[in-house]
């Protein structure tokens, strides 16, 4: 009896840890995206690439988080009455702080955490967001 009980609990205990491997390895082609709305307007972001779609929406002075697939993609991007196309490459974790719509940014913040002015966000092939 006691060997049936060991048995099943080893069996159980090989599933859970495949499920958590394979489940993990699913992931890996998933990066978080993190909107941060510190404007008095909302921010619209929408990204695709090929038949990859997604629609991101903020609120006025809100922070989302979002999961996508690491790639990068053409965005079209709404802030503060402004519009604009371009490429933003999501190939690690990504934070785009869309500043306050009276003013321009202090200044560009760094890669993959980069504010964003619609008509005056950060140049360069070091940064994600670019139009």
């Amino acid at each position: 009896m006691l060997r049936k009980t060991t048995f099943a609990l080893t069996l159980v205990i090989l599933v859970a840890l495949a499920v958590a491997v394979f489940g993990a390895a699913a992931q890996e082609d998933k990066v978080g995206l993190t909107l941060i709305n510190r404007s008095d307007q909302p921010v619209t972001l929408t990204l695709s690439s090929g038949d990859v779609y997604y629609y991101m929406y903020v609120p006025a002075d809100t922070t989302r988080y979002f999961t996508v697939d690491r790639m990068e993609y053409t965005h079209n991007t709404f802030s503060c009455g402004n519009t604009a196309s371009g490429t933003l490459d999501v190939s690690s974790q990504t934070r785009l702080v869309f500043t306050r719509c009276e003013l321009s940014a202090p200044n560009a913040g760094e890669p993959s955490q980069e504010k964003i002015h619609v008509d005056d966000s950060p140049g360069g092939f070091n940064w994600y967001y670019h139009y």
